[in-house]
């Protein structure tokens, strides 16, 4: 009869949860056989990286972007789908804005946005950060990206200046999304385009950007906001809250030793 009451019971359900530990560096860990792993490339996110979005409205699209954006990346240029990393959005750098609004109108919105993550309007408060966990690659279209062939010196001569080599490929990043207090499993189609300099074997840097927008749900995340639309509303009249999240990404990555 326990055990049967036991079974009863309702799961609690779930309390917003912490961050969880990055994953250590896959270069410096062991492989399930006790292999060492593939030593891979590390990349650092840098300047000018930045994460847009955009909230569908009845009266049109409210868009913005985060761009303090940082992270590392650690990629297996032989096999992509080996590859792992974080990316983390500091909040505090949100920009929102309409299509066509005032200052005014669009500091009210940030005013609001702001308010429905819970940031802090004290200048001192601590940073709040959004993360992505990236756990698995695939789909990855090439796997592997080979070394930029070499080029004799008439070749390299008749470049434009500033030209590098790039490798290219898309892939199905798979990881998990911290936002708000709240974890979920997430899935971006992404490309990336990796650049060749003086080493012809190594990339230098990779840009990756969204192939096509990712959804956020914001109730998922218990971000209650308001759509745009809410502030022509009359006096009692039910407010309208947005939805969910359009999410595009540009990330600047640069090699690191």
């Amino acid at each position: 009869m326990l055990c049967a009451s036991a079974c009863a019971k309702k799961e609690p359900k779930p309390l917003r949860t912490e961050p969880w530990l990055a994953h250590p560096i896959a270069s410096a860990s062991a492989s399930a056989n006790g292999d060492a792993a593939l030593p891979l490339t590390r990349y650092v996110l840098r300047d000018p990286s930045v994460i847009r979005f955009e909230i569908p409205s009845k009266h049109g699209a409210l868009r913005g972007a985060l761009t303090r954006v940082s992270g590392e990346l650690n990629v297996d240029l032989a096999d992509l789908t080996r590859s792992r990393g974080m990316v983390r959005a500091e909040l505090g750098s949100l920009d929102i804005h309409t299509n066509g609004g005032t200052e005014i109108r669009d500091s009210a919105l940030l005013e609001r946005a702001r308010a429905a993550l819970s940031l802090s309007p004290e200048a001192n408060a601590p940073a709040v950060f959004a993360s992505f966990d990236l756990t698995s690659v695939e789909d990855a279209v090439p796997a592997q990206i080979e070394a930029a062939p070499e080029r004799d010196s008439g070749a390299l001569s008749r470049r434009p200046s500033g030209e590098r080599d790039r490798g290219r490929a898309r892939f199905t990043a798979v990881g998990n999304l911290l936002l708000h207090g709240f974890r979920v499993a997430r899935r971006a189609a992404l490309s990336a385009e990796f650049g060749f300099e003086q080493d012809r074997s190594v990339p230098s840097s990779v840009l990756i950007r969204s192939r096509s927008p990712f959804v956020i749900s914001l109730e998922t995340h218990a971000i209650v906001a308001l759509a745009d639309e809410s502030r022509a509303s009359g006096p009692g009249a039910a407010k309208a809250q947005a939805r969910e999240v359009l999410v595009s990404v540009e990330l600047y990555g640069t090699k690191i030793d």
